[in-house]
């Protein structure tokens, strides 16, 4: 009970026992020996048994202390704790506890105390909603951050609004994105640092571009890009928020990007209103001016522009079509989109001179429009294919490597294991953005079953199929065809040492470790290949690709291919890549047996995709291989016709 001396003691018996969950809850921390604990910030925990009372479960999630005369409970005692602490535990029980007195015994003897039990009035009803730890958490949380945010726009802009706040969290957003990671990674984060993170960050401001005369012509391009990211972001946060319960319903696990429907939901929505966006974005661009308006106008415009499209009905629709098409499997998969109005030029010509982006240069301004903060939910990022993290301006490809938790600390989650949705997925980004498609990187998060051999290839005559399915296979202005991936120096390059980006062994890390707010990264993650030779096209259907990615990488467990050490030391891997190359450069038509041979190894490992079972139906197995056999039909197809013509043009 509180004390004369403004303070009570506390006993807990359920999720307030763990650590964590006490430091997210009072921002304190809980320790077993009494030297740790200093009565201000850090607590003993003390074992205690409540008599009288027992515990019970009746949503199978929390646990309640409910009345029976030959009942006990062990838990902790904890406290002195300062009254005001109080209300968060009220905030965090919630309705279905309520605030009683009780003694416990310790080894001290008996002592006066605070419990927050069960009310039997509430608990005898029926639970039609299940909420996980992690979510009541997570809504404490994001009430301190809200709390943070209304004091920031106070001192910042002297106004208590919502389209402002709303802005100022889109302009916040790597910040709370981190804070909401670290607190659940790590022991919590404390009031004090949520407070301190978001005062500490400037808000972006337009700057030197305002008086650099090369800019203007990219302007509006970037500010369309500025304006149809933050709809995005909103409506896919109101997904997020006013559909959880039935995208929790879907079953989709926590070691997935867990943004991934409620985005595909969005840009889905986005996409079937393109001539409403269009005329949305120039509406903002005409009643806005970079010369009188902030940074943070635009983003505001564009959340009162969201609020005017979203439609939950609509919502609700795409919800109930992904569902309904959904095929999930075992191997979670993730993948990473590259965009570039020049193609492999934006590598090649680092000034962008040779090679000129007339709408984005490059997207060497990516971080001047705040486009590194904005697109956080979709990964997005430039990469220039030699520094992943940069804060200078550079030219580089648009990266959107969906499920990256943080691209400075590489730091990713897969994005599902259903290749149907991964290739809705796909398109669904293909069309949302105003950029030329170039690449896709498709990973496989692998466990030690399945491990990728080292110097293991897949055999030539696979490989040979995959070009053809998704190696871009181009005709020639003289009427010959070739592959183009295989062909330039897009995925072949000679700098450094020969090397093929065919397919790379990696380990990848999903969460940090146990520390301090903002603490480094030093944990490893399971196996990942990522097959990097994928054209990104809105021509492809990749969801039968994605299954042949698996299939093979279960059947051969082939290893990174091809390194610049592999292709100096190795004979026998430069003997098939200078084979494939020569393919490439004039491919013949696919043979039966290689055709053959390719199938049967997709589907002998779909087959054993799940503890040496299937994961997918067979009808699903067979609806991919037919589409798979369809396509290398096409692909023969296409050089026997072009053959002939070549014949026919040199007889002539």
């Amino acid at each position: 009970m509180p004390r004369r001396d403004g303070t009570f003691n506390l006993f807990v018996y359920g999720t307030l026992m763990s650590p964590d969950v006490f430091r997210s809850v009072l921002g304190r921390r809980l320790v077993s020996q009494p030297d740790q604990a200093d009565g201000v910030e850090t607590f003993l925990a003390r074992p205690a048994v409540l008599a009288g009372y027992k515990k019970i479960s009746p949503d199978q999630t929390y646990l309640y202390a409910v009345p029976d005369p030959q009942g006990r409970i062990t838990g902790y005692l904890i406290g002195p704790l300062p009254n005001k602490c109080l209300s968060d535990l009220r905030r965090y029980e919630g309705r279905n506890y309520k605030q009683v007195r009780v003694k416990v015994l310790t080894a001290e003897g008996e002592v006066p105390a605070i419990a927050f039990v069960g009310k039997t009035e509430q608990i005898h009803h029926p639970f039609g909603w299940e909420f996980r730890d992690h979510l009541k958490q997570e809504v404490l949380l994001r009430e301190k951050i809200e709390e943070a945010l209304l004091e920031d726009e106070a001192t910042r802009f002297n106004t208590d609004e919502q389209l402002t706040r709303l802005a100022l969290k889109e302009m916040h957003a790597l910040t709370i994105r981190d804070l909401v990671r670290y607190h659940f990674d790590t022991s919590g984060i404390s009031n004090y640092a949520i407070h301190q993170a978001i005062k500490a960050e400037p808000i972006r401001e337009f700057g030197e571009i305002l008086t650099d005369p090369q800019v203007s012509k990219y302007v509006p391009h970037y500010l369309t890009l500025v304006i149809r990211q933050v709809i995005f972001n909103q409506i896919e946060e109101r997904i997020h928020d006013e559909l959880r319960y039935e995208l929790d319903e879907m079953g989709v696990s926590d070691k997935f990007y867990l943004r991934t429907i409620s985005s595909l939901i969005a840009l889905r929505m986005l996409n079937a209103q393109k001539e409403l966006l269009h005329i949305l974005t120039g509406d903002a661009l005409n009643d806005l001016s970079i010369r009188t308006n902030r940074l943070i106008d635009y983003v505001r415009y564009a959340v009162e522009l969201s609020q005017c499209i979203y439609d939950p009905a609509r919502a609700n629709q795409e919800l109930n079509y992904i569902r309904d098409h959904m095929h999930t499997g075992w191997i979670p998969i993730g993948i990473e989109l590259e965009f570039s109005n020049t193609g492999h030029g934006v590598i090649l010509d680092p000034t962008g001179k040779k090679f000129h982006d007339e709408q984005y240069d490059g997207f060497y301004y990516f971080r001047d429009f705040a486009l590194d903060v904005l697109m956080w939910k979709l990964g997005g990022h430039v990469d220039d294919h030699h520094v992943k993290f940069s804060t200078n301006r550079r030219r580089g490809f648009l990266e959107i490597a969906f499920g990256v938790l943080s691209v400075k600390e590489d730091i990713s989650k897969p994005v599902s294991n259903d290749p149907w949705v991964i290739n809705q997925l796909i398109h669904a980004l293909i069309d949302f953005y105003p950029v030329k498609p170039h690449s896709l990187h498709v990973s496989l998060q692998l466990r030690s079953p399945n491990r990728p051999v080292r110097d293991r290839p897949l055999p030539l005559s696979v490989m040979k199929c995959l070009f053809a399915l998704v190696g871009a296979p181009n005709l020639r202005e003289d009427g010959t065809v070739e592959i183009s991936r295989l062909v330039g120096n897009e995925i072949v390059c000679a700098k450094r040492g020969m090397h093929m980006l065919f397919a790379d062994t990696s380990r990848r890390r999903s969460k940090t470790e146990q520390g301090p707010p903002l603490a480094t990264i030093t944990g490893r993650g399971k196996w990942v290949q990522q097959f990097k030779f994928l054209r990104l096209s809105r021509n492809i259907n990749y969801e039968p690709i994605i299954a042949a990615l698996k299939g093979l990488q279960i059947h051969f467990k082939p290893g990174s291919f091809l390194t610049a050490s592999q292709y100096e030391s190795n004979p026998r891997l430069r003997e098939i890549f200078e084979e494939l190359l020569r393919w490439g450069k004039s491919p013949t038509p696919l043979g039966n047996d290689e055709i053959n041979l390719f199938l049967t190894s997709v589907h002998d490992g779909l087959m054993s995709e799940y503890r040496g079972q299937p994961a997918h139906t067979h009808a699903y197995i067979n609806y991919c291989m037919a589409l798979l056999e369809l396509s290398l039909n096409h692909f023969n197809t296409i050089i026997r016709a072009a053959n002939r013509s070549d014949n026919s043009a040199t007889h002539h």
